[in-house]
């Protein structure tokens, strides 16, 4: 199976974080906002550089505060699962929903301790007018070269812009997890799989 490059993969979807919403910002274009909240989230990045270098964990605070509020997690979760969701209790399905954020909150923490100052392209985007489900596409530039290719799938809300799904080179985030968690689903159960997800959770944070 393809795997997600690492290195600087969820770094423009970290930048979609917004400090705070307001109805000014929450009409705001999708591509607007991805530009703009990508300046803030890497200037943030170079002013706390040496406080990140002695304590690297420090990145999941931001992760936490600027990020989260910016995806919707029941609709990644109810697509990663697939069948699986369905066939889930609800207290399975929360419990799912919160392993997954954290799984993906120290994927991305990852992936921002890494930024090297890539330079990152900004397509224009294509969609009609009073659009509501949308694809920002993104070229980061990488020092070897080869450029990563990142699109991002995102749906109007009523509190704003959210992120459903993220493609990288042609492989979807939320298909690329299906895949994966469905194998681990045949051989460990849908709760040995979130069990799985929380130990690597806790692990990473005492780590």
């Amino acid at each position: 199976m393809k795997r997600i490059p690492s290195l600087s993969t969820f770094l423009v979807l970290l930048a979609l974080a917004l400090p705070a919403w307001s109805k000014a910002q929450s009409v705001e274009g999708p591509r607007e906002l991805v530009m703009r909240t990508t300046d803030l989230i890497l200037e943030k990045i170079r002013e706390e550089r040496s406080a990140l270098d002695a304590n690297p964990r420090l990145i999941d605070r931001y992760v936490v505060d600027i990020v989260l509020p910016h995806f919707d997690f029941v609709s990644m979760s109810r697509s990663v699962l697939g069948k699986h969701w369905r066939r889930a209790s609800s207290e399975e399905q929360e419990a799912f929903v919160e392993e997954f954020r954290g799984l993906l909150v120290r994927t991305y923490a990852t992936a921002l301790l890494d930024y090297t100052d890539e330079k990152i392209d900004f397509a224009p985007l294509a969609a009609e007018e009073g659009a509501t489900d949308v694809t920002v596409r993104t070229t980061v530039a990488q020092p070897s070269g080869i450029d990563i290719q990142i699109n991002y799938s995102m749906e109007r809300q009523e509190d704003g812009w959210k992120v459903y799904d993220v493609t990288i080179d042609g492989l979807s985030l939320v298909a690329n997890y299906r895949s994966t968690f469905g194998q681990q689903i045949r051989r460990l159960g849908i709760d040995g799989l979130i069990e799985s997800i929380r130990k690597g959770n806790v692990d990473a944070h005492a780590g």
